[in-house]
């Protein structure tokens, strides 16, 4: 009788064993996937800017601002490529930049 349990729970050790093989598989494929989705020019972009119910020219210039706070490089890039190019407008670029984030503190304090 023994033996005939012992059988019976090494076939159902081995059943067990496979199924837990077959789930892992699965979700190696299903990260694997991901990973490739994610690894897309489109994936790498919406790792930065992600998608949200509405996208306006504010929002963006929000999640700019919020990127430039985790990457201060992108800052400091932009800042460069601004003062370069527009030297004889940098006045109104600083006025312009000062409008906006006054406007979008104050959206921010609103919500």
């Amino acid at each position: 009788m023994s033996r005939l349990s012992s059988g019976r729970d090494r076939a159902v050790r081995i059943e067990l064993l496979r199924a837990r093989a077959a789930i892992e598989r699965q979700g190696m494929a299903r990260g694997l996937r991901q990973l490739g989705d994610s690894l897309t020019p489109r994936g790498l972009l919406e790792s930065f800017f992600p998608r949200s119910r509405r996208t306006s020219p504010s929002d963006l210039l929000l999640r700019a601002f919020t990127m430039s706070r985790r990457y201060p490089m992108v800052l400091s890039l932009g800042s460069a490529l601004l003062s370069t190019a527009a030297r004889r407008r940098l006045r109104w670029w600083k006025l312009a930049a000062g409008a906006v984030l006054a406007w979008q503190m104050s959206r921010n304090l609103r919500r």
